[in-house]
């Protein structure tokens, strides 16, 4: 099954344990595995079952990464749902209207731009004859359930804390998939195709997720290295005598679980020995140019998270870097029309795929699209042929721009006076 990454401090790697001085160091990235577990019905999405989590916390800890989520997402919404042939098709423009409120629909942006899937809740009218009303439901909360004989999934299982969820269903609810049951509550799940991915599509900026970390692990290390008053990392001897294997690796796993990690700025070395006279001597290899280090390590994390979300300017979500790039109005605009071409649309287009299917069994046939955050002035219309084209690119609908042209047209006209 597909695999995704994610970084989990590991126990002290027991292989080497015969000499008398242990050098705890952290594990490297490790890869949690979408698991089919045998007991259970529903397929599990990262180690303990909580990918979506980690990337909340990925979301949550890093500057870089929060400003490119937020500011995709909002390129993704735009001004909001739209159709081109809404004045022509009043009664059916009005109710894709009420079916899709704001909210839900800028909350399922948000979802697919952080987690890589988003899903929509469909309630269906009393006889079932219509869609009556669609709602957004967390992501997170949902898990696949495992596919049938013909490699269809059929439903999905919703908790609201899938870390106190156990193989007996607790706290589980079975929602089925829409368009595969009779019942009055169905899930439209979305995600993109990805190769060797199945059950759930990882992120688009998948790549970054490690430099998302290392952004925020950077900024834990200096916060508590400065809360502990700078300290270096630790040298502890234990001078009351050589204890047996498992009580030396009972004391280092407890001292391990206490002061490892970046919220405690450092690795530690436990030594043991028989007496303070014979105890361990340390050379302490201090980095010169250490404020370099971090600083690169800063810069570097923050390029490559932008480079994950394909940010071609820093600037398109709000972050002003001293590259120079964008800092033109020329430079701006191409960079705000490439992005919109290769990004922002591609990402759109999944969303309303979805849309066009659940409006489709209400019988409503529109042409919608998401209204742009994009300026007037840095719009695309070189391939623009039709009128439908131009306004879902400008998301200016053609007679509200004539009345507009007129408008001005009879304020620039003096008026006669008679003399």
């Amino acid at each position: 099954m597909a695999k995704k990454n994610t970084s989990k401090y590991k126990k002290p790697n027991s292989a080497n344990k015969q000499g008398k001085v242990h050098v705890v160091n952290f594990s490297s990235y490790t890869r949690p595995e979408v698991v089919e577990v045998q007991n259970r019905e529903w397929v599990e999405y990262g180690e303990d079952n909580d990918y979506f989590q980690y990337l909340i916390d990925r979301y949550n800890g890093s500057p870089t990464n929060n400003a490119a989520i937020n500011g995709i997402a909002d390129m993704i919404y735009g001004k909001g749902l739209d159709a081109v042939d809404g004045e022509s098709k009043p009664k059916e423009y009005a109710e894709m209207k009420s079916l899709f409120s704001k909210k839900c629909l800028k909350s399922v942006c948000y979802d697919y731009k952080m987690m890589g899937n988003a899903a929509f809740q469909v309630i269906y009218s009393k006889d079932r004859s219509r869609i009556a009303q669609v709602a957004h439901i967390p992501v997170q909360t949902l898990r696949a359930e495992k596919a049938d004989s013909k490699g269809k999934i059929r439903a999905y299982y919703y908790s609201n804390d899938w870390s106190s969820v156990n193989s007996a269903k607790k706290n589980v609810k079975r929602i089925p998939a829409f368009g595969c049951s009779e019942e009055n509550i169905e899930i439209v799940y979305i995600k993109p195709y990805k190769a060797g991915y199945f059950y759930y599509s990882p992120v688009d900026y998948q790549g970054g997720i490690q430099y998302a970390e290392l952004e925020e692990e950077i900024a834990n290390y200096h916060i508590n290295n400065i809360k502990n008053g700078l300290a270096p990392s630790m040298l502890i001897n234990f001078n009351n005598g050589v204890p047996s294997d498992e009580e030396r690796t009972a004391i280092e796993q407890r001292i391990y679980d206490k002061f490892s990690g970046s919220s405690n700025a450092g690795r530690f070395i436990l030594a043991f020995n028989d007496s303070k006279e014979l105890s361990a001597s340390i050379e302490p290899v201090q980095l010169s140019d250490a404020h370099q280090q971090y600083q690169f390590l800063s810069d570097e994390s923050m390029r490559k998270v932008m480079v994950s979300h394909r940010i071609v300017s820093p600037m398109l979500v709000g972050i002003k870097d001293s590259s120079g790039l964008g800092n033109n109005a020329e430079e701006l605009q191409t960079a705000s029309v490439l992005k919109d071409n290769t990004v922002i649309r591609p990402l759109q287009v999944t969303i309303l795929d979805e849309i066009e299917e659940i409006l489709q069994f209400n019988g409503i046939d529109l042409d919608v699209y998401f209204k742009t955050l994009q300026p007037l002035e840095f719009t695309d219309l070189t391939n623009a042929i039709s009128e439908a084209e131009i306004e879902k690119e400008t998301g200016i609908k053609k007679d509200s721009e004539t009345i507009t042209e007129e408008d001005s047209q009879d304020e620039e006209q003096p008026t006669s006076q008679t003399e």
